[in-house]
C-alpha cells in the first residue's frame, strides 16, 4: 500500500486531496464513493464503475492514482477505514490509552487536545482555508449556519461571531421546520456553513443537498473520514476528533472556527471595527432597567 502513509491519515483525505489529479470520469468513482458513505467502494470493480458509470480501467486507474498498488489494497484500506469511521461511544470504551494509568487525566487530556488542534492545522490546505475566508468575509453574500446534533452548537458560535462582523449572517435552527424555514430563502451567491461529523446525520445532508439544487455555495467542515457531504461541498475543510474520552472532540473545530474569524477580521479591516462599534453604541442605548431607547431625531428636536 502506498497511501495513506501519514499517521491520523484516512481514505477520505487521501480522494479529497488529490481531487485534482483526477480525471472527469475518475471523478465520478470519488463521488459514487462519497455519495455511499464510502461503502461502494466494497463493490467489485465492475459493479463500481456501472454505479459511477464509466468503465472497469477508469476504476482501477482511480485506485492507482490515489496510491494504491491495486483494487484489492484500495479495499484492504477501505475495510481499516470504515472500521474507525463508525466507532461509536460504546465502542471506544475500553481503548483508552495505557498512560492514563499512570499521569493525571488532566494530563492526558490537555495533551490529547493540544495534539488534535496542531495536526488539524498543520493539515489544512492554506488555499482552501483561505478562500472559505474570502467567502464568510464578501457582505455581498448572505451566510448560513447549521449543524448537527452535537455539531449545532458550533454553528451558532459561528453565527454569533458573523452577526457582529458583517450583514446578512443566519444561523439555521436545528429542527424540521427551521431548516424548511431557512431553505425557503437562500439562493444562488448564498454561502451555507454545515458543520457534520462522524455517524453523519441524514437530516443534515438532506439540508446540504436541498441548499445545493438552490445554488449555494457549500462549506462543509467535517472530520478526516468526511461527511458524504463532501461530494457536493464547494469547500471542505477537516479537523481532527481524537479525544481522551469515548465521545469526539470538538476542540479543534473550536480552533479552526475562530481561525476564521481572525481572518475575516483581517479582510474587513476597519469595517469590521465601525460595525463592532455601532453595535456596541445601540447596546448602551438601550436599558432593559427603563426600557428606555435612545431618542430618534424626532423626538430630540421635540
Amino acid at each position: 500500500m502506498l497511501a495513506m502513509t501519514e499517521p491520523g491519515t484516512t481514505l477520505g483525505d487521501i480522494i479529497h486531496q488529490r481531487t485534482a489529479d483526477l480525471t472527469p470520469a475518475e471523478r465520478r468513482v470519488a463521488r459514487t464513493l462519497f455519495a455511499s458513505n464510502l461503502m461502494a467502494g466494497f463493490d467489485t470493480v465492475a459493479g463500481l464503475a456501472a454505479r459511477s458509470g464509466v468503465s472497469g480501467p477508469t476504476v482501477l486507474r482511480f485506485a492507482s492514482k490515489i496510491g494504491f498498488t491495486g483494487y484489492a489494497d484500495f479495499q484492504r484500506a477501505l475495510e481499516r477505514d470504515v472500521a474507525a469511521r463508525i466507532d461509536s461511544p460504546l465502542r471506544l470504551y475500553g481503548r483508552s490509552p495505557p498512560e492514563q494509568r499512570r499521569d493525571h487525566l488532566l494530563d492526558i487530556a490537555g495533551d490529547s487536545f493540544a495534539h488534535s488542534v496542531t495536526s488539524t492545522f498543520a493539515s489544512l490546505p492554506r488555499g482552501e482555508f483561505d478562500a472559505v475566508v474570502a467567502l464568510l468575509a464578501d457582505r455581498r453574500r448572505t451566510v448560513y449556519t447549521s449543524g448537527g446534533r452535537f455539531t449545532q452548537a458550533l454553528a451558532e458560535m459561528l453565527h454569533a461571531h458573523l452577526y457582529q462582523l458583517r450583514p446578512r449572517a443566519r444561523v439555521i435552527a436545528y429542527t424540521p421546520q427551521g431548516r424548511a424555514d431557512a431553505l425557503l430563502d437562500v439562493a444562488r451567491r448564498d454561502v451555507v456553513v454545515i458543520f457534520d461529523v462522524r455517524r453523519y446525520q441524514k437530516d443534515t445532508i438532506a439540508l446540504a443537498e436541498a441548499a445545493k439544487k438552490q445554488g449555494a455555495t457549500i462549506v462543509l467542515i467535517t472530520d478526516p473520514w468526511l461527511s458524504p457531504i463532501a461530494d457536493l461541498a464547494d469547500h471542505v475543510l477537516t479537523v481532527d476528533v481524537d479525544a481522551p474520552s469515548p465521545y469526539d472532540t470538538l476542540v479543534p473545530c473550536i480552533a479552526l472556527l475562530e481561525a476564521l474569524v481572525a481572518g475575516i477580521v483581517g479582510r474587513l479591516g476597519d469595517d469590521t471595527r465601525r460595525r463592532i462599534s455601532t453595535l456596541e453604541h445601540l447596546r448602551k442605548g438601550y436599558t432593559w432597567d427603563d426600557q428606555e431607547f435612545p431618542q430618534g431625531p424626532e423626538e430630540r428636536e421635540s
